[in-house]
């Protein structure tokens, strides 16, 4: 048996912690009735079936084997002992909470924040390393995704970030640096960040470490004194004729970063327009993917199609990794999908899922195909409504951008499968194994 904190926790989060679990089964009661639970005194059994509940996300039955295993053997594992059953717990608390609404869809996200807590003093207290980088991050996430139940907590995500990044600043994704950016940004447009000091944040703290340095370069280039003043500047001067490339990337930077500031000063200015109108002399001075694909989004949102698959295609030939590939394949997938050409968008999509077969945005385009192809019929082809969930979860797990919609599905046709009454006499139980149909074939799901 390995040691355990205290288990009388002293710190006030810890106490929250202490009031969840012991009202969780109350909660879990009127969210999750009607789950059977087999609880047993083995770990190993605990621990097996919570991990097969867990593993088919059935979340309302993972929960009471995991919140066993947390409270009595926490660090139980067959290999050696790490965090995975209070990741378990966690990522089970916030399925459960993505069907939920109000304060106890909160309630079960505060118990997220909690588990994490008694996850890091647990492997502390038993000398079991964890990356604390990787945790920093994910709480920032959580709290990104989760923005409407912790809007008290945004400006926190920055320092979240922020302490990540400075723990490995070369090892930092673009996409934290590109945030830290856009909020630095953020706060000197509100007045509680120096523009100046900005500036030098960003050129000197952020910027050097980007893999691709365009988007922070723009927000840098819009500070001076008073960021408004620099874009009225250029913008001036675009008016007057000048074209050069700082010009104009001022005006962009400034059209895309501090647009409710030029709204302020300049209420009658078309700011699409204008962005639609520099775009191309940007492209030409320098045809990055970034631009292309920015090009191409407001096209397809202006219900220029064509135009905006085809920046989408020139992006993807300039397209240097797989990374961006893998957004402007989701990009050419979704304007597909979206135009009603549903068979060519599963196939753009199945492109990115060749280069990652856990890319969330295309299991996602995939699943909402599938979707489409559902008929009524047999019990069969009633099951593939549970096998679109399984979809849906898939791309929910993956994460990203679609990752929260996803979620939403999942739950959706979850539901919408045959009832006991439709399957009872077939000899089917929850949690049996069986063959769904939808219209691109057979599939393998669980039943509800």
């Amino acid at each position: 048996m390995f040691l355990t904190p205290d288990p009388t926790p002293t710190r006030p989060l810890l106490l929250v912690g202490a009031l969840l679990l012991a009202l969780a089964p109350a909660a879990g009661a009127q969210v999750c009735e009607g789950t059977q639970v087999y609880l047993t005194d083995s770990a190993r059994t605990n621990y097996s079936l919570g991990y097969e509940h867990y593993k088919n996300e059935a979340w309302c039955d993972a929960l009471p084997y995991l919140r066993w295993i947390i409270q009595t053997e926490p660090l139980f594992t067959s290999t050696t002992p790490d965090d995975r059953n209070f990741r378990r717990l966690m990522d089970t608390y916030e399925g459960i909470a993505e069907t939920l609404e109000g304060d106890l869809r909160r309630t079960y996200l505060d118990s997220v924040l909690v588990v994490r807590e008694q996850m890091q003093e647990t492997l502390a207290a038993n000398n079991i390393a964890y990356d604390e980088r990787a945790q920093l991050l994910a709480e920032g996430l959580f709290y990104t995704e989760h923005f409407e139940e912790y809007p008290e907590q945004q400006d926190r995500v920055f320092d979240l970030y922020l302490e990540a990044h400075q723990m490995a600043p070369d090892s930092t994704d673009d996409y934290y640096l590109n945030e830290i950016g856009r909020m630095v940004s953020a706060r000197a447009a509100a007045e509680t960040m120096d523009p100046r000091e900005a500036r030098d944040f960003i050129n000197e703290e952020v910027l050097p470490y980007a893999d691709d340095p365009s988007y922070l370069e723009g927000i840098a280039a819009t500070f001076q004194v008073d960021p408004i003043d620099q874009w009225e500047s250029a913008y001036e001067e675009y008016q007057a004729g000048d074209r050069s490339e700082e010009v104009v990337n001022t005006v962009f930077a400034g059209l895309t970063q501090i647009d409710s500031l030029i709204t302020e000063r300049y209420p009658a200015l078309d700011q699409q327009a204008l962005k639609r109108e520099v775009i191309p002399v940007l492209i030409e001075f320098n045809p990055t993917p970034d631009l292309l694909i920015y090009r191409g989004t407001l096209s397809v949102q202006a219900g220029r199609t064509e135009d905006g698959l085809n920046d989408f295609q020139r992006a993807l030939e300039m397209a240097e990794s797989n990374t961006d590939r893998l957004d402007i394949y989701y990009r050419i997938a979704n304007t597909l999908y979206s135009e009603g050409q549903r068979g060519q968008a599963y196939d753009w999509a199945g492109r990115a899922l060749q280069i990652d077969s856990g890319y969330g945005p295309a299991l996602y385009i995939r699943a909402l195909v599938v979707a489409g192809t559902l008929r009524g019929g047999s019990l069969q082809a009633a099951a593939g409504a549970w096998c679109v969930a399984d979809m849906f979860s898939r791309a929910a797990s993956a994460g990203g951008p679609t990752a929260s919609r996803a979620r939403q599905l999942a739950g959706r046709y979850a539901a919408s499968g045959p009832s006991r009454d439709d399957y009872f006499f077939e000899g089917w139980r929850p949690g049996m194994r069986v063959t769904g149909s939808t219209g691109y074939g057979s599939c393998t799901t669980t039943v509800r």
